[in-house]
Formats: C-alpha cells, sequence, structure tokens
C-alpha cells in the first residue's frame, strides 16, 4: 500500500514558514460559535490551543491548514475560507493591513502587500502583476498548494475587501483565478467577486482593469505611511529569505500543469528555471526521484478530491493526469489495493463511524 501523506517517507521538508494566527483564530470562534469545542480539532490538526489566548503567536501554515479543513468538515462549510473573508475585522491583519489603507493609490497599495506580505504568511509568496491593469498573484514557498483550498480563497477574498475598503468602489475584477480545483460554478463566491472564477487555474490570481491602477485611496494617508515603514524597518532589520523544500517546489509546479496530463521533468526543470539534468540530480540527493515526487502528490490529491465527495471518479481521473481511466484503476490498485469507487466507499464508511 502507498505510504499516508505525512509519514516518515516525505523527504527533502524544511522548517514549515509560519503566518499570524488570525484565520486560525477565525476558524476557532466559528467552531465555539457553533458549540464545537475548537480545542481537540486543534490539537489534532498540531496546534497549540494557548495561541487562541496568545494574539502574538504565529503558526505553522502547514498546520493551519490542516485545521482549516478539519473546521470546514466540523461546520459542514466547504466555503469556509470565502465566508471568514468576507466577516472579520480587517483591522485584525494588523501592520499589513495598515500599510496598505495608507498608500496613496489602489497599485501602491498592492506593492506594499508584496512587500510586507510575508510577515504575515511567510507560505505566501505575493507578486504584483506587471500588466497594464492592477493585479495580484499568489505562490507558495515551502508549503504544498495541493494542501490548500480555504486559505488560498480567504487571502483574495480578503484583498478584494481591502481594495473596495481603500477605494469606497464596489470594485470587480476582471479575471480571478484558483490554483485549486473545484467541479462546477461556485454561485456565491462568483456572486461576491463579480464574474466566473477560473478553479483549477495555473495562478493564483485577482487582477483589475487598468483605469484603477492610479485610483485614489480615500484611506490614504503619507504620514502615517512614513511612521509605519519607519518602524518596521526597525523592528526587522532583515529580509525574510524564501523558505521551501525542493519537493515543495516540484510539488508545487506539477500541480498546475497536471490537467494538460502528466507533467514531463523536463517542463517542470524549465519552470523552476533550470535543467532536467540538475532537477534529477538533486533529488537523488535527497534519496527521492521525480516520478516518486508526481506519483505521491496524485495519491495525496486523489485521498482529497474522493473525500470532498463533489467530483465524480471519471473527473479524479482527468484532475489526477490520466487520460485513460484504465491507467487511473491500476494506480489506485497500486496505491491501495482498492479501485476507486471501492476506495472512495471506504472513505465513506470510515467518516460515518
Amino acid at each position: 500500500m502507498f505510504p499516508s501523506p505525512g509519514s516518515s517517507t516525505e523527504r527533502g521538508r524544511e522548517q514549515a514558514p509560519t503566518a499570524v494566527a488570525v484565520l486560525t483564530r477565525l476558524a476557532a470562534a466559528q467552531l465555539s460559535a457553533q458549540g464545537i469545542d475548537p480545542e481537540p480539532r486543534m490539537i489534532e490538526a498540531g496546534l497549540s490551543p494557548s495561541l487562541l489566548d496568545n494574539p502574538d503567536e504565529r503558526v505553522p501554515v502547514r498546520r493551519q491548514i490542516a485545521f482549516l479543513n478539519i473546521a470546514a468538515d466540523e461546520l459542514g462549510d466547504d466555503l469556509l475560507g470565502f465566508h471568514l473573508a468576507q466577516s472579520f475585522d480587517l483591522r485584525a491583519l494588523g501592520f499589513v493591513h495598515y500599510i496598505m489603507a495608507s498608500a496613496e493609490t489602489l497599485a501602491e497599495a498592492l506593492a506594499y502587500q508584496e512587500l510586507y506580505g510575508v510577515f504575515a504568511n511567510e507560505a505566501l509568496k505575493i507578486r504584483e502583476g506587471s500588466g497594464e491593469g492592477v493585479s495580484l498573484e499568489l505562490s507558495y514557498v515551502g508549503v504544498e498548494r495541493h494542501l490548500d483550498r480555504h486559505q488560498a480563497e480567504f487571502w483574495l477574498t480578503t484583498t478584494l475587501r481591502q481594495c473596495r475598503l481603500f477605494t469606497g468602489r464596489e470594485l470587480v475584477p476582471t479575471s480571478a483565478s484558483m490554483v485549486h480545483s473545484r467541479p462546477g460554478r461556485v454561485a456565491e463566491m462568483e456572486r461576491y467577486f463579480g464574474l466566473q472564477i477560473d478553479f483549477g487555474a495555473e495562478l493564483d490570481l485577482l487582477a483589475f482593469a487598468r483605469d484603477t491602477k492610479e485610483l485614489p485611496l480615500t484611506t490614504g494617508d503619507h504620514f502615517l505611511k512614513e511612521l509605519l515603514a519607519g518602524l518596521h524597518r526597525k523592528a526587522f532589520p532583515y529580509s525574510a529569505g524564501e523558505a521551501g523544500s525542493l519537493r515543495t517546489r516540484v510539488e508545487n509546479a506539477i500541480m498546475p500543469r497536471l490537467r494538460h496530463g502528466t507533467p514531463k521533468v523536463e517542463a517542470i526543470a524549465r519552470d523552476l528555471g533550470t535543467s532536467a539534468r540538475t532537477l534529477t540530480r538533486r533529488l537523488a540527493d535527497l534519496g527521492i526521484s521525480f516520478s516518486e515526487v508526481l506519483d505521491e502528490l496524485r495519491y495525496q490529491l486523489a485521498v482529497q478530491y474522493l473525500r470532498d465527495g463533489t467530483s465524480t471518479v471519471s473527473q479524479v481521473t482527468w484532475l489526477l493526469g490520466y487520460r485513460e481511466p484504465s491507467a487511473s484503476v491500476r494506480a489506485f490498485k497500486r496505491w491501495t489495493g482498492k479501485t476507486p469507487t471501492a476506495f472512495r466507499r471506504e472513505l465513506k464508511r470510515g467518516a460515518g463511524r
């Protein structure tokens, strides 16, 4: 049987990046509001319940993602990150929110998010787009993108809220996309964003039209901006480096390519700015191969998709990059000893216990 995700066979992982625990606390509060004790769920995700009472305690991003998945299941809320982003007090984000609000234009606000966002979440590399309009792209560093859904939806929804608040306008993006898949339309989210969201895309992206780039912010404050930037330089006289293992970077490069079929090592190497030979050698130094990384990633995604219950077996086959159902069946039997249909039944029985 294939080793389970999180097992000791996952080699090449480095120290996990951390984040301010705002999202963890919001999810815990939502559980409590529904009469569900969050502490056992936090412990299950590897989190200490003490962080609920310590506003300065940071949380490992991978564990925060695990807790969000557990909380969403407990609450029966498949859009938990999106829902939390709509209702919380944006000021809870602290420094990053205030320095964005102090900017003079929308483009400058997003540039500040790119510059300072890493201090709020070390796993999220934020890049302000360079096109004619203004846009924001997310990429994951040190955390496997395929594990996440709620955090990405929370971050992009929160950014849209901030853009609307700062400009005093009900801005509608020209495009919005997310790397994770959601079969079918997500009407509630699309009503909020004002457009159809492209799931299963190659980028986590929020983009606005050209005429929004120089929109003035109603919250702009030059003196506050200079004060905050100066305080931040004194408090953090270093630059947060890019954490993250080679294996994680390879997985994150593979994921958006899967919907196009089985990715080749040559294509992934190009995405990472190296050669196939160098990538193969560096993975070998970690005791793993490209095919092993691809195979285990497919297994983890398969379990995730089948547990969600929103995708048919044929859709899961396509999402994993298989173009023939027989190839998917052979892979499942190798991983689990069962067909995809039988494995899904087993997951459902386990959930009902």
